[in-house]
C-alpha cells in the first residue's frame, strides 16, 4: 500500500560537521562527522546516555552551547534558516500532543503550521496507523502506544524531505513496527532523508548505515 506520495529534490544534503554539545565545559560526545543525501538513513547508536537524543536535538536547533556546524543544501544552519527547519520534521520521546484535543485536532493543528488543512490526508494517516476509528477521541484517553501511532501519523500529514525520529519504535506492537518500517523504505525512495535512533537493532530500512556515539 502506497502512503507516500511526495517526491523531493534529489539534490538535499544535510552535512555535520565536527558537532558536539557542551555541558558543564565538556563534551557530551566525542565530534560527530557524516553527511546524508536523497534516499540515504543513517541509524544513531551508544549507550544510555552516549547523547543519541541530544545529538539530534541539536541538529534540530533544539540545544545551545554547540560546537561545530549543521549545513543544509551547502548552507550554514543558524536560528533563522527558515528554509531548513520548514524542511525537517522532528519525532522525540516527548510526543508534543494536546490532551485535551481529539486525535483529529491534534493532527489538523500541527498540519496547518506549516501547510494548508488537508483533511483527507489526515484520515489516510489515521488508517494506516490504525487509529482511524478513534480519530474523535481526546489523547488523555489513549494508551501510549496509541499516542504513539498519532505522534508517527505527522510523517504523512506533514510531508517534508528530513525526518530526524528519536526511537519511533517505542510502544509499537509488531504490526505497527513493520507499518514504520515500510513507511520509512517508501520515503526513501522518493528521495527522503532518515536519521533515527534505537534501542533495538532495526532491520528492514533499506542500506541503512550506523553512526556509534562514544
Amino acid at each position: 500500500m502506497e502512503l507516500i506520495s511526495s517526491e523531493f529534490n534529489s539534490d538535499n544534503l544535510i552535512e555535520i560537521t565536527n558537532l558536539t554539545v557542551i555541558r558543564s565545559d565538556f563534551p557530551v560526545f566525542s565530534p560527530v562527522n557524516f553527511s546524508l543525501g536523497a534516499g540515504q538513513a543513517m541509524q544513531i547508536r551508544g549507550t544510555n546516555g552516549a547523547g543519541k537524543t541530544t545529538l539530534l536535538r541539536a541538529i534540530c536547533g533544539l540545544c545551545h552551547s554547540l560546537e561545530g556546524e549543521i549545513s543544509w543544501n551547502d548552507e550554514v544552519i543558524t536560528p533563522a534558516h527558515q528554509n531548513f527547519y520548514q524542511s525537517l520534521l522532528y519525532i522525540g520521546h516527548a510526543l508534543g500532543l494536546k490532551p485535551k484535543l481529539t486525535i483529529e485536532q491534534n493532527l489538523s493543528f500541527f498540519q496547518q503550521l506549516r501547510f494548508e488543512l488537508d483533511s483527507q490526508l489526515i484520515q489516510e494517516a489515521m488508517q494506516a496507523f490504525g487509529i482511524a476509528e478513534l480519530y474523535d477521541e481526546y489523547v488523555a484517553k489513549l494508551s501510549a502506544g496509541q499516542k504513539r501511532r498519532v505522534s508517527l501519523c505527522r510523517i504523512i500529514t506533514e510531508p517534508v524531505p528530513l525526518w530526524i525520529l528519536d526511537e519511533p519504535l517505542v510502544a509499537l506492537d509488531v504490526d505497527g513496527q513493520q507499518w514504520m518500517l515500510d513507511i520509512c523504505n517508501q520515503h526513501l525512495e522518493r528521495g527522503g532523508i532518515l536519521l533515527i535512533t534505537s534501542h533495538q537493532p532495526i532491520n528492514g530500512i533499506h542500506n541503512l548505515r550506523e553512526l556509534t556515539l562514544s
